[in-house]
């Protein structure tokens, strides 16, 4: 069993990467396809684990839609904030912010260089420990 220890490192990196992938995959699809709008941030949804950042906007049809913000920068916006979203026209309760003086997409980077060394780190650590003799 210690001899997949290394394999630890290398799976918690992948899981980074593949939920960063998947993240980054949504926020292009909807940047490029998506129907733009702005929005008002009008308060959060908080869990035990987490909280997520509410917006109000209006969709081309004028339908009001109130659309929860699934990505980290929350604690920067305030509430009645003015910011852009891309939403889906067949899911509008989808929305995600575009457009934000907040917004950064250095966290993604970042998560996504953390998996990246993790995976490296893995493979480090299992070679070294099965290529010695035994």
């Amino acid at each position: 069993m210690t001899e997949l220890y290394p394999l630890l490192p290398a799976l918690a990196g992948a899981i980074i990467l593949l939920v960063v992938a998947r993240d980054t995959r949504m926020e292009l699809r909807l940047i490029r396809h998506g129907v733009r709008a702005k929005a008002r941030v009008i308060g959060y949804h908080e869990t035990s684990v987490a909280s997520r950042m509410i917006v109000q906007f209006r969709t081309e049809d004028g339908k009001e839609v109130h659309a929860e913000h699934e990505n980290t920068g929350w604690t920067a916006s305030r509430a009645g904030e003015i910011v852009t979203v891309s939403y889906d026209p067949d899911t509008p309760e989808r929305a995600r912010i575009v457009s934000a003086p907040w917004l950064s997409h250095y966290v993604r980077a970042l998560f996504g260089a953390l998996g990246l060394i993790l995976v490296m780190a893995g493979m480090l650590l299992g070679y070294l420990n099965w290529s010695e003799p035994a």
